[in-house]
């Protein structure tokens, strides 16, 4: 796959972000991962594997899209595999994208019971009480899906309202960025920050303008990677992703994984 090629030729850049949280009792470092769609740096992802150990977190997030709707049985191996190899590293919590949604909707749910038997933490509208670095933190994620007005909609919507009643600092990953920053409901939504991706950083990035297109908001996004705010009041970590978007390399655009470093 020409795009493949072209990707894992280029280094991965690691992105770094500061983030206070009032409700924290000390420090903790997380390494957020997203939007790996199969692809592979280096034999069994040795590359990417390597790069996120040297950034010694205390937790590890995927943001979904690790794998995409039509994997195969030997990627979907190959993809917890590298999940099992990152548990060696730290706790992880694993979240799906709209890929692994729709990969599920066809499928039935054995993917989710596969990541399990990694040893991650598989956050499928719900939260966990993750005990990092001394911290206790809530750590929760949507189901990858579209929001379409469905009765999944109303599970999504309910652990979204609930994860930040804590007295613990709260964490959701919601993988589609405009399911927070567009949907009307997020009002109600209680968490401290938020994780996505899914952009793919903008797919081919200018100079000045940055991003050329996303899924969500077509060309010359507003939100292509990067740290934003919800109602100039909520953190929301866009992250930039590692692979190219279906057949489409990514230009001017090198792939990342974020490491966050939340504080007091």
């Amino acid at each position: 796959m020409l795009c493949s090629a072209i990707d894992c030729a280029l280094n991965i850049n690691v992105v770094q972000y500061t983030v206070p949280m009032k409700k924290l009792c000390g420090t903790a470092r997380l390494v957020c991962i997203s939007d790996l769609h199969c692809w592979s740096y280096g034999r069994d992802n040795c590359k990417l594997y390597k790069l996120v150990s040297e950034q010694k977190p205390d937790a590890i997030v995927i943001a979904g899209d690790m794998i995409t709707r039509r994997a195969s049985n030997k990627q979907v191996q190959k993809s917890t595999e590298l999940i099992k190899k990152l548990t060696e590293l730290a706790p992880v919590y694993y979240a799906t994208g709209n890929h692994e949604a729709d990969f599920l909707a066809v499928n039935g749910m054995s993917l989710l019971d596969s990541v399990e038997k990694t040893g991650a933490e598989v956050l499928y509208d719900s939260y966990a009480e993750a005990s990092i670095n001394g911290n206790t933190l809530r750590i929760g994620a949507a189901s990858g899906r579209y929001f379409d007005g469905s009765e999944r909609d109303k599970i999504t919507f309910s652990m979204l309202e609930e994860i930040g009643k804590s007295e613990a600092p709260s964490i959701a990953v919601v993988h589609q960025p405009e399911n927070v920053l567009f949907e009307k409901e997020h009002i109600s939504w209680t968490a401290d920050l938020y994780l996505s991706g899914h952009t793919h950083g903008g797919i081919w990035r200018l100079p000045i303008i940055g991003g050329v297109m996303t899924p969500a908001e077509g060309l010359f996004p507003k939100y292509d990677r990067g740290l934003f705010s919800v109602d100039d009041k909520t953190p929301i970590i866009i992250n930039g992703g590692l692979a190219g978007y279906y057949f489409i390399p990514r230009v001017f655009n090198r792939p990342e994984i974020c490491v966050i470093n939340i504080k007091q």
